[in-house]
Parts: structure tokens; sequence; C-alpha cells
């Protein structure tokens, strides 16, 4: 088992990677097998899956950039709070580009095993991305 310390590491080493676009490097930190419980419909299984989220989210994103504010570690596991933020310049949730500029929170929790992520929820601030893009909500007038 690798200490609290390690497994931060790991984490800020994934969510680099996922930052500098490189897939190369996700082999070096994610298991190719790893169980993404968060993905996106239509998002291949394992590593694969992995990085079509990852050149998805720079497509649409440029300049995506992610800042782990908070991490727990407990036994095997690391949760997080990162934000994210970039130029909104290709379809994002449905919405086509409009060069504004968005930041959102996600939580994650990972699971590692001999040093690779194996396992991965993701639950991002849709709302907050949304909002930020000009989106309106209105609440029912009853």
């Amino acid at each position: 088992m690798r200490n609290a310390d390690e497994l931060r590491q790991a984490y800020g080493r994934l969510i680099a990677a996922v930052e500098a676009n490189d897939p190369d490097a996700l082999t070096e930190i994610v298991h190719p097998d790893i169980v993404d419980y968060g993905a996106v419909p239509g998002q291949p299984p394992g590593l694969a899956g992995i990085v079509v989220w990852m050149r998805g989210m720079h497509a649409s994103l440029s300049g995506l950039s992610g800042v782990v504010e908070d991490t727990v570690v407990e036994g095997d596991k690391v949760a997080s709070r990162i934000t994210w933020r970039g130029t909104h310049v290709g379809s994002f949730l449905g919405l086509p580009a409009t060069g504004k500029a968005v930041k959102f929170s996600s939580m994650h929790l990972l699971r590692f095993e001999n040093g690779l992520a194996t396992e991965w929820w993701g639950v991002p601030d849709l709302y907050g991305a949304l909002t930020d893009l000009g989106a309106k909500f209105e609440l029912p007038s009853d």
C-alpha cells in the first residue's frame, strides 16, 4: 500500500496529464482497465475512454487547466475537489462555442492499486459550468 503523500502525488500526476492532454503520461498512472463510474454517454471503457474524455474536454475548452483544491486520502483512495478552467471554443454540454471563460468544480474519488488508478468516480458541477456559459434556468411560477 502506498502512503498518503505518494497517493496525493499520483493523483496530481493524473490531473497534470489531463491538463497537458497527454495520453502517454496517463498510461503511467491509469490502469488500462480503469472503471470510470462517471463516464459520459458513448465513452469507451478503460483508459481508452479516459483519453476520449480528455480529448473532448480539450476540444471544448481551450487552455483547460485543473487546480487541485483539497485532497483527503484514506487507505487506497484519494478524494479531491478540483477546479477546472478553460475558454469555451467547441461544443460543451450541447452548447455551441461562446468564447466565454468557464470555471467549475469537480469532486473526485479514485482508488489506486500498485500505483495505478483503477476506479474513478467524478461528479462535476455542470450547473455551474452552464451558468458560466450563459444558460438560463427558470423555476416554475406556480
